[in-house]
């Protein structure tokens, strides 16, 4: 059998064949143009169409026959629709932190912030589409008027494609709406943003699937009525597409932003609002923590900090390796704002204990640490409420960094597993369908080829423990 899967990510389209003999046949990958992404905002229909040329691209290359579809998208993206079922407006991705000021109203009220994050796994903040709604009707009335219909990047892609309204459990669990102990939207936080079950799509599973529209399987060159699964989020199937379905395996993602994750059989949250709880799929719960700064940072760096010198991140990353880390400073990566564990939009990130003597190196190095730290701030709290994991796979563009990848195992002081799997939300995506199409027993008999095993060095453990102490104290005077 094989799968074209279908990836819409914040930054550019992307679309893969894969068969259930072979594995990965080919992946194509599209980036937005500027009018169509801004990072926080996208012109849906330019989203569409980029999707469409990368699958003309793929299919043009692979004369094969496909036999379904799947979709993965983002979290936390808001989409307005009025009476024809047509955007309104842009949709807001989760970068949009326009809320922020109605949050920190609502944030601010202890008893209301435990009461809502106990219902949805969803911390107060602004990155939900709940408050990027609310927000709305404080600030933009003559939209709102207009407003008939919620939607999200996935569903109107979906919808697109099949002409279906239905929206995944996984992608809902990640809107403030959904309530994530019964599975279903939540009467009271509908009440609460005005708005009504009828304005919301239909839930179903991730593996839910509608025919291909014939319309468009002509346009694309496809087979009519064949399945389209509608998929779920890219954190989620990040964890699927991993093979770590099973509880105790955590999944630690080090990309552009950063994450890391659990499955779980029930929702799992700490007293204290922190880390998150969303839907995974085949009623499993995925608790985790989801950071803003990581590769991020090190693009800031080398095109803020770097671009005198010219040196390559395989440069600097042999610079780093020499620096003396106990005299580094130490760097907090919030300067984009914070998510987990504090998420505080309005934190500031940056250098603190900056010497004259300090050189790109330090520096450099000191970033690839704080970025760690604040994951590994995570991973503790974590920690707290579910077991220690029995396994750590990890995967970004961390992996093609050897001393960030080691600093990772000794930060932890855990094994981590590389995996051999480059697109893994992608092939997540796939693993549904292979599950919806009974090509698989279960999600959890999924299982792709693991990489490197990279080991802690021990006698790094006290030092690193000490620098993560100085770390918690600057990020607590901030």
């Amino acid at each position: 059998m094989n799968i074209l899967g279908l990836e819409v990510s914040t930054s550019a389209a992307k679309a893969i064949i894969y068969s259930s003999k072979d594995g990965v046949i080919d992946v194509k990958s599209i980036t937005y143009p500027e009018e169509v992404c801004d990072v926080i905002s996208q012109d849906v229909d330019g989203m569409y169409e980029t999707l469409l040329e990368c699958v003309d691209k793929i299919l043009e290359e692979n004369k094969l026959e496909i036999h379904a579809l799947s979709i993965s998208t983002t979290w936390h993206s808001l989409l307005l629709l009025d009476e024809n079922r047509e955007p309104i407006d842009r949709l807001m991705t989760w970068a949009d932190t326009e809320a922020a000021d109605t949050v920190k109203e609502y944030r601010s009220d202890k008893e209301f912030s435990s009461m809502f994050y106990n219902k949805t796994g969803c911390v107060v903040h602004s990155v939900y589409p709940i408050w990027k709604f609310i927000h709305q009707t404080r600030t933009r009335q003559d939209i709102v008027d207009r407003v008939r219909y919620i939607s999200s990047q996935q569903e109107y892609v979906f919808e697109k494609l099949t002409g279906e309204r239905a929206v995944s459990k996984t992608i809902a669990s990640g809107t403030g709406f959904f309530n994530i102990n019964s599975l279903d939207w939540d009467d009271e936080l509908l009440d609460f943003a005005g708005i009504n079950r009828e304005q919301l799509s239909p839930l179903v599973e991730p593996t839910y699937h509608a025919p291909l529209e014939e319309k468009m399987a002509s346009k694309m060159g496809l087979p009519a009525n064949i399945p389209v699964v509608i998929g779920g989020s890219d954190g989620a199937l990040n964890q699927i597409g991993a093979g770590a379905m099973e509880e105790g395996i955590m999944t630690l993602s080090v990309g552009t932003s950063g994450a890391l994750r659990l499955a779980s059989s029930e929702p799992v949250l700490p007293d204290e609002p922190s880390t998150w709880c969303y839907y995974l799929a085949n009623g499993k719960r995925i608790a985790g923590a989801a950071t803003d700064g990581a590769g991020n940072c090190v693009e800031w760096f080398v095109k803020r900090l770097n671009r005198d010198s010219g040196h390559s991140l395989a440069q600097l990353d042999t610079i780093a390796e020499g620096v003396d880390r106990g005299n580094a400073p130490i760097f907090l990566p919030f300067i984009y704002g914070e998510r987990c564990p504090g998420w505080d939009d309005q934190r500031l990130g940056g250098f603190h204990g900056i010497r004259g003597s300090h050189l790109i190196g330090d520096m450099y190095y000191a970033l690839l640490e704080g970025v760690l730290f604040n994951l590994y701030h995570c991973y503790i709290i974590l920690a707290e409420v579910m077991d220690i994991p029995d396994e750590i796979r990890i995967s970004g563009g961390i992996t093609n960094s050897p001393i960030w990848l080691q600093m990772a195992a000794d930060i932890f002081q855990r094994e981590v597993v590389t995996s051999e799997i480059e697109h893994a939300s992608i092939i997540g995506a796939v693993a549904l369908a292979l599950d919806a199409m009974d090509e698989i027993e279960s999600l959890e008999d999924f299982s792709p080829p693991m990489g490197e095993h990279v080991k802690p060095n021990p006698s790094m453990a006290e030092f690193y423990k000490a620098r993560f102490g100085k770390y918690l104290e600057t990020y607590q005077s901030m």
